[in-house]
């Protein structure tokens, strides 16, 4: 009689404990590790917990018509976030910068969870290795 009360209460317990764990973790991603002022504008813009946006406007504070390619590069590699320490997962990273003749196409994480990253891509077009227009979006990738 007394063996149900108590596996709904260990069951109850479990479920709390899981919960506070997974609730840590993601509190644990919410504050990245960088040095970059393009990441933590990102993180700190006023949207900045909407999941899906265009981002657009707050890269271009950063990537300004007229740079060089080799400026533009720079601001990318450096708008890094160092990956979390795992401890029952391993972080993903999807961090990449692929060079075209008129285009340079960026994704950045910026955010580790164990549930997912959080990520901002894009596009920065170019014109004779001078940039034209910025494109980019933040979205989450859960899974």
């Amino acid at each position: 009689m007394k063996l149900i009360p108590r596996l709904v209460a260990i069951g109850f317990v479990g479920s709390i404990s899981a919960l506070a764990i997974a609730s840590w973790d993601v509190a644990r991603g919410r504050v990245p590790d960088t040095e970059s002022p393009l990441i933590i504008a990102l993180l700190t813009a006023p949207e900045a917990r909407t999941c899906t946006r265009d981002a657009s406007q707050g890269v271009a504070t950063f990537l300004k018509p007229g740079m060089s390619r080799a400026d533009v590069l720079a601001v990318l590699q450096q708008a890094v976030v160092s990956k979390p320490v795992p401890w029952f997962w391993t972080p993903r990273t999807e961090d990449s910068i692929t060079e075209q003749s008129g285009s340079i196409d960026f994704v950045r994480v910026m955010r580790y969870t164990a549930f997912g990253n959080h990520k901002v891509s894009g596009t920065v077009n170019l014109g004779d290795n001078v940039l034209v227009d910025v494109k980019a979006r933040v979205a989450c990738a859960f899974g």
